[in-house]
């Protein structure tokens, strides 16, 4: 697989994760206002919240990887005398 689809799949799992975690909130917030939901609301919220994070936080050190890949590669290209 190319570098690019990686990312193009990472951020996409990263925006997904994103989603997840605000929609758990959402989920969480109107469980606490509305007691006939019960305790699954909070395990699903829960849940959705869990999730997210794990879909987030890894594609985001690995982007972060990637950009200072980049930022290495292109200060290589520049020369100290160039300034």
């Amino acid at each position: 697989m190319e570098q690019t689809t990686q990312v193009k799949l990472l951020k996409i799992a990263m925006i997904t994760g994103i989603s997840l975690i605000l929609l758990g909130h959402v989920v969480l917030v109107v469980t606490f206002g509305n007691d006939d939901i019960d305790f699954r609301g909070y395990i699903l919220g829960a849940a959705m919240n869990a999730i997210g994070i794990i879909l987030s936080l890894p594609t985001k050190i690995y982007l972060t990887l990637v950009l200072m890949e980049k930022e290495e590669r292109d200060n290589k290209n520049t020369h100290w005398s160039d300034r």
